[in-house]
């Protein structure tokens, strides 16, 4: 019994170093460097949407997954979503603070919290990607599925400029840098770089 616990103990602590939930989570505050992340090789014979992701009034990503062999099962239509719901959700979140964070530099006195700021920015991501639609698919000669997700960026900005509301005091510095129409429009073309 007692080697059975001492086993379990070591294996755990042994395989504890080896995987984090927090690759996982597209919120997670481990950064990663840029030398780790290697551009992914996209086929020759790739649709134009594959090669050029960006749409007009939308955020979109494409996103893959190998198939292990070439038929293309349910569950790989799952991991291959996952996977590209992840990456849509980690651009908006990205986004996000990155925006709040230059908005609050106009700020004489900013009042608000990383903690708050990330917070916000992960109700927005996630509520973009649960309005987001597959837009295409498609599955290359070397097995992986690609996909391309989108979400109206028109939808994010609202949700945006509607938790803008809850964080920062409403005045004329939050109307013309965030609230207004014409700040809105700005926006959306900031989202969709």
């Amino acid at each position: 019994m007692i080697k059975n616990l001492l086993l379990a103990f070591i294996l755990v602590f042994i395989f504890s170093g080896c995987f984090s939930f927090s690759s996982l989570n597209p919120f997670s505050d481990e950064e990663k460097t840029q030398e780790e992340v290697k551009p992914t090789q996209i086929p020759m014979d790739a649709p134009k949407w594959v090669k050029e992701p960006k749409e007009e009034n939308a955020i979109s990503i494409v996103a893959f997954s190998y198939i292990k062999d070439g038929t293309v099962k349910e569950f790989d239509k799952k991991r291959t979503l996952l996977i590209a719901s992840n990456k849509l959700s980690k651009k908006i979140y990205l986004k996000t603070i990155e925006f709040y964070k230059e908005y609050e530099q106009k700020l004489d006195n900013p009042m608000t919290f990383d903690q708050d700021l990330k917070s916000i920015a992960e109700q927005i991501s996630l509520k973009a990607v649960s309005k987001s639609k597959i837009k295409n698919s498609w599955l290359s000669n070397d097995n992986r599925l690609f996909v391309k997700l989108s979400v109206d960026s028109d939808f994010v900005a609202t949700q945006i400029q509607n938790e803008s509301k809850h964080i920062y005091k409403v005045d004329k510095t939050l109307y013309k840098n965030i609230l207004s129409n014409r700040a809105k429009a700005l926006l959306i073309n900031y989202l969709e770089k």
